[in-house]
């Protein structure tokens, strides 16, 4: 169990970092208060950038999209369609193995191969729904189903750097306030620089987080939605390939200690 607590802490924190797909935040709309404490319907002609992207990250609870990130320490990809409730997620931990996530509304199965120990042949079932915030693999949620919501929530202020590009910064501790990785980073979560980019459409297509300021060894963490409105077939593993969770990796994903 060593091993798995390892690995899956690894995801949860990357997870939490990087894929903007985990969960709602506190606040669910363009009023979130930006860096001065006032709200983006109340701000100047120099929020209008801000009041862009938020609409741009909101249209990810819109229609199903293909998603991948990119970085030193993870790479995940997959397919998620908020209005099923579904989606079909690989993540793959530099020398920490694969993890397969499948979720289903309130279900998520996860696979774990390639650890030296902690492998399973079985998928692991949890209850999203009785985890703290939904958890860290929770990549749906009925409040907020592609996270766009806790996206929206972390943004302290952005700038239009050009035709459909923005650069900002981001607080976790905002976005994420009672996950217990984010809380360990201190100060550091509070100030992340972020760069986007809109498509034509007015849509997210790419977010690039300079996790480097957190962790050298993070450096940039790219995620880009493409393909929205493919069509997206979860199914749930055959009851006999599946397991619930331990105890401990229920509390790991849910952000405990």
């Amino acid at each position: 169990m060593k091993s798995r607590r390892l690995a899956t802490t690894g995801v949860a924190l990357v997870a939490a970092l990087g894929l903007g797909l985990a969960g709602c935040g506190n606040q669910t709309d363009a009023d979130a208060p930006a860096a001065d404490g006032t709200s983006a319907a109340a701000t100047t002609a120099a929020a209008e950038p801000r009041d862009e992207l938020l609409a741009a990250a909101k249209k990810l609870n819109e229609q199903s999209v293909r998603m991948k990130l990119e970085s030193s320490a993870m790479t995940a990809s997959g397919v998620l369609d908020p209005k099923k409730m579904a989606a079909d997620m690989t993540m793959e931990v530099g020398g920490q193995g694969k993890f397969q996530v499948v979720t289903i509304g309130d279900d998520t199965y996860m696979k774990i191969s390639g650890l030296s120990s902690g492998s399973s042949d079985k998928w692991m079932h949890l209850d999203t729904s009785a985890l703290s915030g939904g958890g860290q693999l929770a990549v749906i949620t009925k409040d907020d189903p592609a996270g766009a919501n806790k996206l929206v929530t972390g943004i302290v202020d952005v700038k239009r750097t050009g035709d459909g590009t923005f650069e900002g910064t981001l607080d976790y501790t905002r976005s994420q306030p009672n996950d217990q990785d984010i809380k360990a980073l201190g100060d550091k979560a509070k100030a992340v620089p972020f760069t986007a980019k809109v498509d034509g459409e007015g849509r997210l297509v790419e977010f690039v987080i300079d996790a480097s300021v957190l962790h050298a060894s993070l450096g940039n963490m790219v995620t880009t939605y493409s393909d929205f409105g493919t069509d997206v077939e979860v199914k749930k593993p055959p009851a006999s390939e599946v397991q619930e969770a331990p105890a401990e990796l229920a509390k790991i994903l849910g952000g405990g200690n």
